[in-house]
């Protein structure tokens, strides 16, 4: 059930910076060179935040990130500084 929650959030953020087709491109470019899925965002917000790093610059990133991590925050009614924080709060919640 998270990985559906997570998948929103993030396919939302992405979506509010550069519309559907973009959206879309991001995705499939994390899935097919980084091999990382939307729920990768709460399994290994690392390396997720490396591959958007790599993808939108490290500044866009950070924006990109705190879209996400506000959208996730809302979701699961909790707070955290940084997608990691955020991470490590839901995989406790939902016993990952």
């Amino acid at each position: 059930m998270y990985r559906e929650k997570i998948k929103g959030c993030v396919e939302s953020a992405l979506e509010d910076y550069g519309g559907e087709v973009t959206k879309n491109a991001v995705l499939w470019h994390l899935k097919h060179t980084y091999n990382l899925e939307p729920a990768d965002a709460i399994l290994q917000p690392e390396s997720f935040i490396r591959a958007l790093n790599d993808i939108y610059g490290k500044d866009f990133t950070k924006i990109i990130e705190e879209n996400i991590c506000e959208k996730i925050a809302e979701e699961y009614g909790i707070s955290g500084n940084g997608l990691v924080e955020l991470a490590e709060k839901i995989k406790k919640k939902e016993g990952l």
